[in-house]
């Protein structure tokens, strides 16, 4: 039998040998980042932190400005985590015995896939008349920064007041021709093929007959398309009226923003964090601007980063938007104070299980929690590792201006935050 001696030694000697492989591990990759750098030409920052510690155990090139793409949602999340409650304001209304006058409040989620939405069930009960207030949000419909020839693509919709669909159609070919809202079916022509999907200035899209996979494409708004839309989708007349009256709007709220919250962090949902950002600006400056939401959250709950940031957009597209691994670890921190584990968890990526990196970092059980941010030559990742001891770490892996493929990126940092997920 061991006595109570004996067993003291043998549970100090395995702390410590316990310390020195951690120690040892990081080391090593401490070394490894050095080594590397002398020989990549593209440029890599890594930070790796304890909370419970509150010990920074990596730091490579942690001070240093990356082009952070995806990984600005996270700030978009705690800005709006910080300035909202539980339910979405989605649209504001005014009531007359003849007249239901709406207007816009910048939620993306009508008739946008979120099933809980109970807009679209209020208007359609509605006995009323149906106004749309023609008005529209202070900011342009692309970011400052954004890429004018993605126009068509998939992740960059106008940012609006009243969206709908997402502010985007969507295009498959069955049998026979799929268009989603059926209201574009006669703007969408099939060819043999094609080398654009939609018009710069125009609603007119493109499709190729051969072409199976389908296709999401965003159109240009305006308060009379919304209007039109709307009154295809409720079957009833929606008549677009000029603001020139100030009415006694009542708010409507459609949904919880953590319903939001899940889809932005999930999938990455450019669209969702840009009209969050505008909700944040209408919150906190009476008006829908996504400059003024970043200034407020800048001063009011971000005062703190450890590197002042070039913060331009809610969603990352703009290659303007410059912050640090050290910011990510700092904001990180604040997140994981304020907002539950598990809560916290339920919104992001999880690897090998979901989102943006179901296909990396899979495990038995699964460790990465984390925001990804791709942009061409540039793959970021941040968030937190649940180690094989039970340990939650927080850690900022950036990497620009590559000309490898991501896939290259992405294995030597699944490579790397194995080796973290097994010694610490």
């Amino acid at each position: 039998m061991i006595n109570t001696k004996s067993l003291k030694k043998i549970i100090a000697a395995f702390v410590v040998a316990i310390m020195l492989t951690s120690c040892g591990t990081t080391y090593k990759l401490k070394k490894d980042f050095k080594t590397e750098e002398k020989a990549i030409s593209y440029f890599k920052g890594f930070v790796l932190y304890d909370p419970v510690a509150k010990k920074e155990i990596i730091n490579h090139n942690g001070d240093k400005y990356f082009t952070p793409a995806s990984n600005t949602k996270l700030i978009t999340f705690y800005t709006a985590f910080k300035t909202f409650g539980d339910s979405v304001t989605s649209l504001y209304y005014y009531k007359t015995d003849d007249s239901l006058i709406i207007k816009g409040a910048a939620d993306p989620s009508l008739l946008y896939g979120f099933e809980n939405n109970k807009t679209i069930e209020f208007l359609k009960n509605a006995s009323q008349n149906i106004y749309l207030v023609d008005d529209n949000i202070y900011d342009d419909p692309y970011g400052s920064g954004w890429a004018w020839d993605d126009y068509q693509a998939y992740f960059m919709p106008e940012k609006t007041l009243f969206p709908v669909y997402g502010n985007v159609l969507k295009i498959d070919m069955n049998d026979s021709l799929i268009v989603h809202p059926n209201f574009f079916r006669e703007n969408v022509q099939v060819k043999d093929s094609i080398k654009i999907e939609r018009e710069l200035n125009a609603n007119d899209f493109y499709y190729e007959k051969d072409d199976t996979s389908g296709t999401t494409i965003p159109f240009i708004t305006s308060n009379q398309l919304v209007a039109d839309l709307l009154a295809d989708t409720l079957c009833k007349n929606v008549t677009l009226i000029k603001p020139l009256k100030e009415y006694d709007f009542q708010i409507f709220k459609g949904l919880e923003y953590k319903d939001l919250y899940r889809e932005m962090l999930t999938v990455s949902d450019n669209f969702i964090a840009e009209e969050l950002m505008l909700q944040v600006g209408k919150m906190v400056s009476d008006t829908f601007s996504v400059a003024n939401a970043i200034e407020y959250s800048l001063e009011n709950y971000l005062s703190g980063f450890p590197q002042e940031p070039h913060w331009v957009d809610g969603s990352g597209l703009s290659r303007y938007n410059l912050i640090t691994p050290n910011d990510y670890v700092y904001l990180l921190e604040k997140i994981y104070k304020e907002v539950p584990e598990e809560e916290l968890f339920s919104y992001l990526p999880i690897g090998g299980k979901r989102g943006t990196i179901k296909s990396w970092y899979k495990n038995e059980k699964p460790y990465i929690f984390a925001k990804t941010g791709t942009l061409s030559n540039n793959h970021n990742l941040s968030g937190f590792i649940r180690t094989k001891k039970g340990n939650i770490l927080i850690f900022s892996y950036m990497n620009n201006h590559y000309k490898k493929t991501h896939s290259d990126i992405k294995r030597d940092m699944e490579k790397n935050l194995k080796i973290i997920y097994n010694k610490y």
